[in-house]
C-alpha cells in the first residue's frame, strides 16, 4: 500500500507539473451577419491574400480560430530552455461568403455549407534558448509578423518552415538570421520536382534606440533554385529565377495608452506584388510566375498605432501609400499602379465594460490594367463589451460587438452595401 501511495503521489506529481508547465494560447473571431437587401452578409475583405482595405469592423463573415499548445520540455538552473510549440488553425469562409452552414461536418475544402472547411497545422516548432537568451530554432512557425490590427494586415511576414538564430544581443540591438523555405507553381521538368523552391534569407535587427522610439530593419532576399528539368522546359521567360530583395525600415514610438509606428519598404521581382497595397503577407511567399512579375517593384509608406485621449476615448488608424513599377506590363496595361488608404477606430467608452466603436474608411486603387481609379468607403457602427478596466482598453479582449456597417464607392455593389449582425472576438 505504501509503495502504491507513493507511486500515485509521484504521478501526480508529475502530471500536475507538466498541466503547469503546457502554455495554451489561441484566439478567434465568430458571429454572424445579415444583408440589409436580403441574404448573408457579403464581405469586401478576407484578411489574407485580400486584406481588410476598410478596415475590418462589420467585414468578417468568417468564423476563424487559432490554438497553441507550448511546452518547456526541459528548463535548467542555468537559465536554459528547449521548448516545443503547436497552433492549429481552423476557418470556414469560401469567397465573399461564410459557406459554414449550420450542419457543418468535418474539415477540409468546402464545397457547399455541409461538406469541410479549412484546416491547417499552422505551427510545429522547436526552440533552444540559452542562457544569454539567443534562441536557434527550427520547423514550421510563425515568424517575425508585424500587423496593422484593424485591416487584419501583416506587412511584413516571415512564416513557413525554416531555421534560424534569433536575439543574439550586439548591445545597441538585437540580430536574427533565419533561412526559410517556399514551394510555388509547377514549371515544367519531371514528376519528382513538381514545385519549385525557393529559399529566402532574413536577417533583422531590432530594437535599435535612438532616443525618441526605437528602429527595426527587415532584409529579405531570395532566388528560385531550379533544377534542370525545370530550367530546360522553361525557354520563354515564364518563370521569375532573379534575385528579389525586400527592405523594411520601422519606426516605432510611445504614445499615451498606445504608440505610432511609421514603417517604409521597398520590395523587387519575387517580392515586388505582395509590396503593393495590402496584398498577400509580404515575406511568407515569393513569388516566381512570369510575365508582371520580372522586374518588379513597389514601394510603400505605411504608418499605424493607437492612442488615448483621457479616460473616455481612445483611437485606433492607419494610413498607407504605394506604388508599382513593372517592366513588363503587357500589351494593354501600364507599367505602373497606385494604391492607397487610410482606416480610423476612434471609440468612446461608457465605463468599464460598454464602448462605442466607429471606423470609417477610404480606399483607392489605379492599377496597371485599369483604365481610371476606383475607390472603396465605409463606415461602422458597434455597440461593444469587453473586460475594459482588467484587459487594457483598446486591446481588451474577448469583445463582443453588434454591428451595422455600410459601404458605398466605385467597388461597392448596391446589393451588397448595408450590412448587420453580432460577433464575438478574443485572444487569450
Amino acid at each position: 500500500m505504501k509503495l502504491k501511495t507513493l507511486a500515485v503521489a509521484v504521478t501526480a506529481a508529475t502530471i500536475s507539473s507538466s498541466a503547469f508547465a503546457l502554455d495554451f494560447n489561441g484566439y478567434f473571431r465568430a458571429g454572424f451577419g445579415l444583408n440589409a437587401d436580403g441574404g448573408s452578409q457579403y464581405c469586401y475583405g478576407d484578411g489574407g491574400p485580400n486584406a481588410h482595405v476598410v478596415g475590418r469592423l462589420g467585414d468578417e463573415c468568417d468564423t476563424y480560430a487559432e490554438l497553441s499548445l507550448s511546452q518547456n520540455v526541459v528548463e535548467r538552473n542555468t537559465g536554459e530552455k528547449f521548448s516545443i510549440h503547436t497552433l492549429v488553425a481552423y476557418g470556414t469562409q469560401e469567397g465573399n461568403t461564410d459557406q459554414r452552414g449550420n450542419s457543418w461536418q468535418g474539415v477540409g475544402e468546402a464545397t457547399d455549407p455541409w461538406s469541410g472547411q479549412r484546416l491547417s497545422f499552422r505551427e510545429a516548432y522547436a526552440k533552444y534558448t540559452m542562457a544569454s537568451g539567443t534562441e536557434i530554432w527550427a520547423g514550421n512557425r510563425y515568424y517575425g509578423r508585424k500587423d496593422v490590427h484593424i485591416n487584419d494586415w501583416y506587412y511584413v511576414n516571415g512564416s513557413g518552415y525554416g531555421a534560424g538564430v534569433d536575439s543574439i544581443d550586439l548591445g545597441f540591438a538585437r540580430l536574427g538570421v533565419a533561412v526559410r523555405h517556399n514551394k510555388w507553381h509547377d514549371v515544367g521538368g519531371d514528376d519528382s520536382q513538381p514545385y519549385t523552391s525557393t529559399p529566402q534569407l532574413d536577417v533583422r535587427l531590432s530594437g535599435i534606440d535612438i532616443g525618441l522610439g526605437s528602429i527595426d530593419l527587415i532584409a529579405m532576399g531570395g532566388k528560385a533554385n531550379l533544377s534542370d528539368a525545370q530550367e530546360d522546359a522553361q525557354t520563354d521567360d515564364s518563370y521569375n529565377d532573379k534575385t528579389g530583395v525586400q527592405l523594411t525600415a520601422e519606426w516605432a514610438v510611445g504614445l499615451p495608452g498606445g504608440f505610432n509606428k511609421l514603417v517604409a519598404q521597398y520590395s523587387t521581382e519575387g517580392y515586388g506584388w505582395s509590396g503593393y497595397g495590402m496584398n498577400n503577407h509580404l515575406g511568407d511567399s515569393y513569388n516566381i510566375g512570369g510575365g508582371g512579375d520580372l522586374g518588379r517593384k513597389s514601394w510603400r509608406i505605411i504608418d499605424h498605432g493607437v492612442v488615448k485621449f483621457g479616460s473616455n476615448v481612445d483611437m485606433g488608424w492607419s494610413a498607407f501609400y504605394s506604388q508599382l513599377d513593372q517592366d513588363d506590363a503587357g500589351d494593354n496595361n501600364k507599367s505602373d499602379g497606385t494604391r492607397y488608404g487610410v482606416t480610423v477606430r476612434p471609440r468612446y467608452l461608457w465605463n468599464n465594460t460598454m464602448s462605442t466603436i466607429l471606423e470609417a474608411a477610404y480606399y483607392n486603387a489605379e492599377d496597371p490594367w485599369m483604365s481610371e481609379s476606383a475607390d472603396l468607403n465605409k463606415v461602422a457602427l458597434a455597440q461593444a463589451w469587453s473586460p475594459l478596466q482588467e484587459k487594457g482598453g483598446f486591446w481588451a479582449r474577448p469583445e463582443i460587438r453588434i454591428f451595422v456597417a455600410k459601404f458605398g464607392g466605385d467597388m461597392a455593389q448596391e446589393k451588397n452595401d448595408l450590412m448587420y449582425g453580432a460577433q464575438v472576438e478574443a485572444w487569450w
